[in-house]
């Protein structure tokens, strides 16, 4: 989604305070509405909360971000694109992606998100049109630049949506702006999403004109592989884990193991379990008194002196410095 407060579950449990996200086994994100009931979603945040990394995920809301300062690296289905202070995106229902920060290098967004069945289920018609949007052979996002007065329709519009969001805590009426807020910026957003034609010689990559783009739609065998190998790294965490496990995790080869991680999470599949290794300890470290030695184990390093050393490097801290600043 790693290197990040995130849970990652096997059944439906309550979120906790120090998990930012609540991601599924398949990597499903359950999105964290402000209001119980109503599927709209609007926050301000850093990427330093997460660890500079967001787990890689996905979720059937369209999410819309906007950079406020900073900048950070975003991952759509395999395609990475960097986004800078007064730059923003509109990704698709049900695409991977995340963010990261290589250097960790601290960024601030701000985050829409808006379920889609909740204005489709408003009339079927607008239903049938949304899907046609959302449909595999469509963008795979929008990039939105502050320069291009179009796109600073939306960005401003992101903004408006996440200071109502939070009104609305207050005041209960506020809703009625902020759902009129949110369908605004899906006409806007969607009107924008176009087919993005298949290559002729049936090459992987591709990108269309303007900024709009996209990968190749991933087959429903090629996914349910990538997704059955994560589930595979999440479910050994403590064990011992080599490329050859993960690839027959998968029943593929090594080489297929590598190009379904890159394609779909961006990343090696060492570089994925280590992040996913981090993030957990991560969360032990915050969430209860297990010592740094268990935790170490509990997550699959050799040593409390490796897990320390991997920990740092990732961090910019030792997992103890961790627990004390987390804590507090």
């Amino acid at each position: 989604m790693s290197g990040n407060n995130v849970s990652v579950l096997d059944d439906d449990v309550s979120e906790s305070s120090t998990n930012p996200l609540t991601i599924f086994s398949d990597l499903s994100e359950r999105p964290q509405y402000n209001l119980p009931g109503l599927p709209l979603y609007g926050r301000r945040d850093n990427l330093r909360r997460f660890g500079y990394r967001i787990v890689c995920h996905w979720h059937r809301d369209f999410e819309f971000i906007h950079v406020v300062s900073g900048e950070t690296m975003l991952v759509v289905n395999g395609e990475t694109r960097r986004m800078r202070a007064g730059e923003g995106v509109f990704i698709n229902s049900r695409r991977l992606h995340y963010l990261f920060s290589d250097e960790r290098e601290d960024c601030r967004f701000v985050t829409a998100m808006v379920d889609p069945v909740f204005f489709g289920g408003l009339w079927p018609d607008l239903a049938r049109a949304m899907l046609g949007r959302m449909d595999d052979d469509m963008s795979d996002y929008v990039m939105l630049n502050a320069d291009e007065s179009a796109d600073r329709k939306l960005l401003f519009g992101i903004d408006g949506f996440e200071r109502t969001m939070g009104a609305c805590v207050h005041d209960r009426l506020r809703s009625l702006d902020a759902v009129s807020q949110a369908a605004t910026l899906c006409s806007l957003a969607l009107e924008r999403v176009v087919e993005v034609p298949k290559p002729i010689d049936g090459s992987a990559g591709r990108r269309i004109s303007g900024r709009a783009g996209s990968t190749p739609p991933s087959s429903p065998d090629s996914l349910r592989t990538f997704l059955a190998m994560v589930a595979f790294i999440h479910a050994n965490i403590a064990s011992k884990i080599t490329l050859d496990d993960i690839a027959h995790a998968g029943l593929v080869g090594r080489r297929a193991c590598c190009e379904l991680f890159r394609r779909h999470a961006g990343r090696t599949p060492n570089e994925y379990l280590t992040d996913y290794r981090i993030g957990k300890g991560r969360e032990l470290l915050a969430g209860g008194d297990m010592a740094v030695g268990e935790i170490a184990a509990a997550c699959g390093f050799s040593s409390t002196a490796y897990f320390g050393y991997v920990f740092r490097r990732r961090m910019g801290c030792s997992p103890s410095e961790y627990r004390a600043r987390e804590c507090e």
